[in-house]
């Protein structure tokens, strides 16, 4: 079975991951505080990889909606996006 899901990269204080939307990748920079406020994940890199894998199409979905208000990118979510 092939795993589909786009490579997703965690930096010192947040996870970076390049997704698929529409015809394009777009990169997104999910940070820690994010992650682990709105999603409880742990203290760790690998908690916060976790975290964005089981909450992927929540996090998809407000990337979606900052394209369409035109964001630059990288798309940046804080905690406050949620």
């Amino acid at each position: 079975m092939n795993d589909v899901r786009p490579p997703v990269y965690a930096g010192h204080d947040s996870v970076i991951v390049r997704m698929p939307i529409g015809r394009r990748l777009v990169r997104a920079i999910i940070t820690r505080e994010a992650l682990e406020t709105r999603f409880a994940a742990g203290h760790s890199q690998q908690d916060w990889v976790e975290a964005y894998h089981a909450h992927a199409q929540a996090i998809e979905a407000v990337v979606q909606d900052k394209l369409a208000k035109a964001c630059p990118e990288p798309i940046l979510i804080s905690k406050y996006d949620f």
